[in-house]
């Protein structure tokens, strides 16, 4: 991967050698690493394996945190036919079922991160576009004045506002254009708001996890709700902004992940490109819970995302949306937003996209929208057509 080499220049594509002192990087070692006499490790070349002593490898660990990252492969299944492939996936029979017991984790937890770790603040240009929205006299011209001082994000909102998803005849001559006469005030105010608060994150780019992928996912997310909620019922229909708004951060959870903690960022995002099929839930239930931070891991995506969009004081709607996405059986307030990205999500991973399971939506949480399956097929259909400008922007985002 393009990051990878980019750390590690003078080694093979796809190394990793475990020497993050000679490349000034943190490196976490997990306690088993230690329980063998000898080690061997692939020192930055395809084909050459490095013999060491145990003392010796530990002097090369000298600055290294000791830490419980990494699962014994005797607790993880091979991934090919036969149980012979180099693959590891996480067993079956793993529970599912338990559920965050609120949108916010428990108050001891919150002041352990809190102690712990340096959570990123909002960007100030999001909090400029989230005060703006609460203003009664909030206006198109005052979106784009705020817009137009990061030039970064006026240009993301204009190739936004010029793309042939959206249909507009033409190109948008200004972003008081875009805005006014394309996107609307509640989609622009939530689009440039999920823009400029996803740059308060310094992720890796690569993998399924990584910025690129999440991009994406969250683009062609948010895109599908919106198209689903307006053929949602006239009386339940939720708001198309705010719907925009939580499709492209209902994962946000990852984002403060591999922000906090790298190391087992790194892991979970080998693991779920290893095992693209096993639910990515599961996963980081299985393998995050240990080490220093599983207090704070062992919560989950969804509840670590719902607690800083919280901090941030983004609205009741997407801090909902980042909680309950993985809910199917999810029905209390704002539970259309929740139900819509779970829609959107397992529509989505039929063509690759997303972390959801492979199976259709929910007959009965469809019913509750008041959405026919055929109805939605239709959605996502015409969405596919689209999905080259989608791609477009994607890039754009996650450049």
């Amino acid at each position: 991967a393009d990051e990878t080499a980019a750390v590690f220049p003078d080694c093979d594509p796809g190394t990793v050698p475990p020497l993050g002192a000679a490349y000034g990087i943190e490196t976490v070692v997990d306690p088993s690493v230690y329980d063998s006499e000898d080690l061997c490790f692939e020192p930055g070349v395809h084909d050459m394996v490095v013999h060491i002593r145990r003392s010796g490898f530990r002097r090369l660990q000298a600055g290294a945190r000791v830490a419980g990252c990494a699962q014994a492969t005797s607790g993880l299944q091979s991934g090919t036919a036969g149980g012979s492939g180099s693959e590891l996936r996480v067993p079956e029979g793993i529970d599912l079922d338990s559920m965050v017991a609120s949108f916010t984790p428990a108050p001891e937890v919150r002041r352990h991160i809190e102690e712990l770790y340096e959570l990123p603040p909002m960007p100030a240009v999001a909090q400029r576009i989230l005060r703006l929205r609460a203003d009664p006299a909030a206006s198109a011209e005052r979106l784009a004045a705020i817009v137009e001082l990061d030039p970064s994000l006026s240009a993301q909102v204009m190739r936004y506002a010029g793309s042939p998803f959206f249909g507009y005849c033409g190109k948008p001559e200004s972003i008081r254009d875009a805005i006014a006469r394309v996107l609307g005030f509640d989609l622009a105010a939530s689009m440039a708001l999920g823009l400029a608060a996803g740059r308060a994150f310094r992720n890796p780019l690569d993998g399924p996890l990584g910025m690129h992928a999440f991009r994406r996912h969250s683009t062609y997310c948010a895109a599908l709700v919106q198209a689903l909620a307006k053929a949602m019922p006239a009386g339940s229909r939720p708001q198309p902004g705010i719907a925009y708004l939580a499709g492209l951060l209902h994962n946000f959870g990852f984002l403060l992940m591999g922000h906090l903690f790298q190391p087992e960022f790194f892991l979970l995002n080998r693991l779920v490109a290893a095992n693209p099929e096993t639910p990515v839930t599961a996963i980081e239930k299985r393998v995050l819970c240990m080490g220093r931070a599983r207090d704070v891991l062992c919560m989950g995506h969804p509840s670590i995302g719902a607690w800083l969009t919280h901090s941030w004081k983004l609205p009741d709607e997407v801090t909902v949306t980042v909680c309950e996405h993985h809910n199917e059986d999810y029905d209390g307030e704002h539970a259309a937003y929740p139900n819509l990205v779970l829609v959107a999500n397992r529509l989505l991973r039929r063509h690759g996209i997303g972390d959801e399971i492979l199976e259709p939506p929910p007959e009965a949480l469809l019913a509750r929208l008041g959405l026919a399956p055929e109805r939605t097929e239709e959605i996502l259909e015409a969405l596919m057509v689209s999905g080259s400008s989608i791609d477009v922007i994607a890039r754009h985002l996650a450049a």
